[in-house]
């Protein structure tokens, strides 16, 4: 079913973020009080009948990356069917608001002009200044305390157009896999995410930090060898940095933290140019820890083959020195690892393919009598070393779960095995029921024979 595009629009700081948020029952929009938090569109479907739309506020541009935050803004007023207009009630009717309104009539989409922020009675006296703009429809509302909010609710579904409510006569394709890409700040993941999704869905910028929240981005992709068009969701977190003071950025993060909770994998952005980075290696432990499949993405190829042109060096022995160098960082020894340019659109087919391979490895089932014999031939082919003449053995395992992987693992006891076996048995389990990318997660279960009790060291 295609759902109608509902527009929250207006300038900075009106409280458009938390109307989005009371509308959806969620927290998917930051919400903080400064000009500009958000930069993107933020969409989410509202009870099955429309796509809300989040956008950037409205202010006097100041510099290019200001005027592109409202040329995005003032395109996607002329694409929405129903317009939501949010003005500050406390503030009162300014004139950049009488500006605004006279360029929205000169559209015939469905408005509707919603005065928030109208938390007091007192607050209530600038609206007969809003009354006199001659809007049809008018609420005054409050997203912070939930005033009027369902009264919005039903103008909304009263100004849909029908047309779009039809559904559609193509079944919806199944999910072939949600993943979220993360990285440092400008390594192109919103570059990555236009390219895929084919349109100018994401802001781009050489401004670091751009994007701040976790957005969601359906796209289907028809694969050229096998004609095949599949559905994926694609998560644009915002770039991740060293610890910073600055509140939004830390709730940006946050942000982050939540999608990598609620996908199946993380594609990892390494700059070519800057190679792995302390940074990197982090984001791939946490990627780890959390127990979220991984791919490795080098982006800015395209730039990197034509240095290492300029400088007559060979392009293969430059790949094989990267990935030795991603080797010694990554838990994932075998995770792949795709060189691509989002710029110019190479390896995005390659980058899918891994994908979907990955989703199938997340979801291996092991059988127990296959998982036992196992660990019998790897104790037996190198067994670990002994603690204080005392060896650590497994007697039994079971799968539990997949996404993640996880084994229900019965030992002796767990402080005689030397610190590397865990990441030797882990490496060997992959190889043998091939888990490239997927974390692995243990719960060791201590079943010690009798006489056998926890040495003191």
């Amino acid at each position: 079913m295609k759902l109608p595009s509902v527009l929250l629009f207006g300038q900075t700081n009106v409280g458009k973020s938390t109307l989005f948020n009371r509308l959806t029952h969620s927290k998917a929009a930051v919400v903080y009080d400064q000009p500009g938090v958000t930069r993107d569109f933020i969409t989410a479907d509202v009870d099955q009948r429309f796509c809300l739309m989040d956008s950037g506020g409205l202010f006097s541009p100041s510099d290019a990356f200001t005027q592109s935050v409202e040329g995005r803004v003032w395109e996607a007023v002329r694409k929405a069917d129903v317009i939501v207009w949010v003005l500050d009630g406390r503030k009162g009717l300014t004139p950049m608001d009488r500006q605004i309104s006279q360029e929205l009539r000169k559209l015939d989409t469905p408005k509707i002009l919603a005065v928030n922020k109208l938390d007091k009675e007192t607050d209530e006296e600038n609206l007969a200044e809003f009354y006199r703009l001659g809007w049809n429809i008018l609420i005054p509302i409050s997203a912070e305390h939930d005033v009027n909010i369902d009264l919005l609710r039903e103008a909304i579904l009263q100004a849909l157009p029908d047309a779009t409510l039809e559904a559609s006569s193509e079944p919806e394709l199944p999910l072939t896999a949600k993943f979220a890409l993360v990285g440092r700040p400008n390594v192109g993941k919103s570059s990555l995410t236009n390219a895929l999704l084919k349109e100018d869905r994401v802001l781009v910028s050489d401004v670091a930090g751009t994007t701040r929240d976790a957005i969601d981005c359906p796209f289907t992709w028809t694969f050229k060898k096998t004609g095949h068009t599949e559905r994926f969701i694609l998560v644009d977190t915002a770039g991740i940095r060293k610890k910073t003071k600055d509140a939004v950025e830390f709730y940006a993060s946050v942000r982050t933290d939540d999608a990598l909770a609620k996908v199946d994998m993380a594609v990892i952005l390494l700059d070519v140019l800057a190679g792995p980075t302390v940074i990197d290696k982090t984001l791939i432990n946490d990627v780890c820890a959390l127990g979220k499949g991984c791919i490795l993405v080098v982006n800015k190829w395209d730039i990197a083959r034509e240095k290492l042109a300029e400088e007559g060096k060979n392009v293969e022995k430059f790949q094989q020195a990267f990935l030795d160098e991603i080797r010694k960082v990554c838990p994932f020894s075998d995770a792949a690892v795709v060189f691509i340019s989002a710029k110019t659109g190479e390896g995005l087919e390659q980058l899918l393919y891994q994908i979907k391979s990955l989703q199938k490895r997340l979801q291996t089932k092991v059988s127990t009598g296959a998982l036992n014999r196992f660990f019998q031939k790897m104790q037996l082919k190198t067994p670990p070393t002994s603690c204080h003449g005392k060896h650590f053995k497994i007697y039994y395992a079971t799968q539990k779960e997949t996404q993640p992987f996880t084994l229900k693992v019965f030992c002796n006891r767990l402080v005689w095995m030397p610190q590397h076996y865990k990441r030797f048995l882990e490496n060997n389990l992959r190889e043998t029921f091939h888990l490239a990318g997927c974390p692995i997660c243990w719960e060791w279960v201590e079943k010690p024979k009798r006489g056998e009790g926890i040495v003191e060291f």
